[in-house]
């Protein structure tokens, strides 16, 4: 990633941390994610990919956001990890429109990605 996104999404993520805890943020920004899918999954289906395209693209954006504080901001092992684990979600994300089912494809990501939304909702065990 280039220094100005870096730049972009630091900035995001700080102005977003005054409003909202920062649990609460990475929550605001999957829940946002998985409206695109569900509106992406939409499109396809009526085949309307212009506006399939633009919704896939702007949920990598929430999510390589969201990569870039993990690494940069986060760090540490967890950081790593959930950092590691939103590359995957944006690779699934990019690779969507390939092959058969492209509604279908985008339906089993959001599976993931909703999963994935419920575990982290879910307080720590003590």
């Amino acid at each position: 990633m280039n220094h100005t996104a870096f730049q972009r999404a630091s900035s995001a993520y700080g102005s977003a941390k005054q409003t909202l805890p920062p649990h609460k943020l990475v929550e605001a920004l999957q829940d946002r994610a998985l409206q695109l899918c569900t509106s992406a999954e939409r499109h396809a289906t009526a085949g309307q990919f212009d506006r399939f395209h633009a919704d896939i693209v702007h949920a990598i954006r929430i999510y390589t956001g969201l990569q870039v504080v993990m690494t940069n901001q986060v760090g540490g092992p967890s950081g790593k990890a959930l950092s590691q684990l939103y590359g995957a979600f944006i690779l699934a994300l990019g690779r969507a429109a390939g092959g058969r089912d492209v509604p279908g494809r985008v339906r089993r990501i959001q599976e993931r990605l909703a999963l994935h939304r419920r575990l982290w909702a879910k307080p720590p065990k003590n």
